[in-house]
């Protein structure tokens, strides 16, 4: 990116660069179904509209309308904007792999620690409450971690949501 800004729009102030670089960037994934001559004229068209009604986003963009090096800066600014947006696509297997990845360690991690701590009264309580909810047989508690509890009120329950599902 760093290398496109540098290298178009060097006859605006940096102010200017700046504001018609963002407007062109938003302007370009609005439209992304037009190509880059389609979407200058699409610019061109809008910035008269705005123009004539009294409030162009741009005054110095209208002056230079005419200005061959003007006109083949967006261009290329377009261009540069398709193909970013392109990579961003190509890349986004990828990044959704790695996210995918990064949460099944952290549940990894978050296991890891509820087998090291003790199990909390409200978890003991609300084990003994599905026991004798689902007249399932309670299993010793001693030595139990969170982890445990957690896994046999699971095994308790699920099943039974899976009968219910199957008597439907």
């Amino acid at each position: 990116m760093q290398y496109i800004k540098n290298s178009v729009f060097l006859y605006l102030t940096p102010r200017q660069r700046s504001q018609l670089v963002s407007f062109l960037r938003s302007f370009a994934k609005k439209h992304q179904k037009l190509n880059e001559n389609e979407l200058l004229d699409k610019f061109i068209e809008e910035e008269n509209y705005y123009s004539e009604v009294g409030s162009p986003h741009f005054e110095f963009a209208l002056e230079n309308f005419s200005n061959d090096e003007f006109l083949s800066d967006i261009k290329k600014f377009f261009s540069y904007i398709f193909w970013e947006l392109e990579q961003k696509e190509a890349q986004k297997p990828l990044i959704e792999r790695q996210k995918a990845i990064q949460k099944e360690a952290r549940k990894r991690a978050n296991d890891f620690k509820m087998s090291k701590l003790k199990p909390t009264k409200k978890q003991l309580w609300y084990y003994e409450k599905v026991c004798k909810a689902h007249n399932a047989p309670q299993k010793p508690l001693e030595g139990a971690t969170r982890l445990d509890l957690r896994n046999w009120i699971m095994e308790i329950i699920e099943p039974k949501e899976e009968n219910e599902k199957d008597s439907e």
